[in-house]
Formats: structure tokens, sequence, C-alpha cells
């Protein structure tokens, strides 16, 4: 189906009924390109969402419809987040993987900076990956996407599942996975890109140290200095200072 227009309509008014202008100014500040703001908080953008598919009952195939019509629609920061928001509490039980390539759309379609990209990662892919395990190393294509936002995505969608107690047991990521991802994106050109894979490798630090390591130490004349920093965050400050020390500052 498709969302009705009056669903779109009501949605989009009360996100706009709930805006603050401090905070939309504050919300533009905060990215480094110019993005239009309404000012209204993610808790709030939820609380929308889960109030607008309780009082009509929508099941999970119109709450994707929903999404699918509020991005199509988007032209406020928090449209896009109000879009995720639909969607994330109905994906853990319905839907299979083929939302994979409808996740994939929306990063190289309709998400335009680094928020929404981590709001789809970690509220809607997050709890789609805790019931689908098998599928969490099938997204590592998208470290060849043309879209930043997909390519960093390969990543955060990941973070949460370097380790993790699924149920009755721990999943762990592989580790070539970890660092097939870290490999294809190191000479990156995109910042956003870069600080996923620091982020990758430094939750990946903790579980595999050595491996992680001897990475940096192999591709430290790839790596960025800022993307160094950051993947070596959680080691010890002897060995982040000797690692520091073996990539030269730019002239």
């Amino acid at each position: 189906m498709r969302a009705t227009p009056a669903v779109i309509d009501e949605l989009r008014s009360t996100l706009k009924s709930r805006s603050n202008p401090r905070l939309a100014e504050a919300t533009r500040r905060y990215f480094p390109t110019d993005i239009r703001a309404l000012g209204v908080g993610n808790a709030e953008v939820r609380r929308i969402a889960d109030a607008l598919v309780k009082q009509r009952g929508l099941s999970p195939e119109d709450c994707l419809a929903v999404t699918e019509d509020l991005l199509a629609q988007a032209t406020h920061h928090e449209e896009v987040l109000l879009g995720f928001a639909m969607v994330r509490k109905a994906v853990r039980r319905a839907f299979d993987e083929s939302l994979l390539d409808r996740f994939r759309s929306w990063l190289e379609h309709t998400v335009w900076n680094w928020a929404q990209c981590d709001d789809l990662c970690l509220t809607v892919m997050y709890p789609f990956f805790l019931a689908r395990t098998p599928a969490i190393t099938r997204i590592q294509h998208w470290t060849r996407s043309g879209s930043p936002w997909c390519r960093r995505a390969a990543n955060v969608a990941l973070v949460k599942f370097v380790s993790r107690q699924v149920r009755s047991s721990r999943y762990m990521l592989p580790r070539e996975v970890i660092l097939g991802n870290a490999r294809q994106l190191l000479s990156d050109p995109e910042p956003y890109v870069q600080k996923s894979v620091g982020w990758l490798l430094k939750v990946a630090t903790d579980h595999h140290r050595e491996a992680v390591v001897g990475f940096i130490q192999d591709n430290l004349s790839r790596m960025q200095r800022d993307t160094l920093r950051y993947a070596i965050e959680r080691l010890a400050p002897e060995q982040r200072k000797a690692l520091l020390a073996l990539k030269p500052q730019k002239p």
C-alpha cells in the first residue's frame, strides 16, 4: 500500500507544531553544511511516530509505506528522522532480508548528513540485525557505494555487533569483516567515512587488539592521522604514543 496523504500531512503538521526555533538554529550550527531544520529533538520525533502508529493501528507494511512517502517528500532534517522512526519498531519481527535493499536506497537517495545515516544504522538497522544476525555480513559491498553515507553505514551498522549478546549466545563480528571494511575505505576522501573507519577499529580493539594493532602498523602510510587517533583511542597511552610517533605529521 501507499500511505494516504492525510497520514503524511498529519505527521508533518504535528512535527512542525513541535518545532523550536532555538533548537533549529542550534541544529543548523551543528552541521558543517547548511541544512533545513525544524528544531525537534530525536526523542520527540520518535514519540510522534509511536503515537500515530498506536492511534491508527498501523501494520508493519503500513509503517513502511509511511516511511517511504515521508522520505520521498522530506524537506527538513527531522522529517527524515521521522520516516525512520515510523518503521523502527516494525523491523525486528516483520519483513525479510530484502529490506537491506531499501536501507541502501534510503542511504543513497534520501540521507544527506551523518546524523541521519547514524540514526538509520542505530535505531532501525540495529533491531533488524538483532533478529537476523546472518544478514550482518551481507552489507560489505556497501563500501563500494557512490554515496558517502552508504559507505559510512557499512561500518556504523556493524559497530554494535563487534561483540553482542544476542538471546542466549554471543555474536562476534568476523575479524575479516572488520579489517576488510577498514582496508577498503582507508583511502576514502570523505571525512565522515574516515571517522566510521576509526570508530569500527576502536571498538574492535576491545576484542581483536593484536590483529587491529597489526593492521594499523601495516597500513600507517595509508591512514589519515585523525582516523588513526580515533582507532587507537582505547589502547594504552604508551601504545598510542608509539603508533602516533610512527605516523609523520603533514608538512
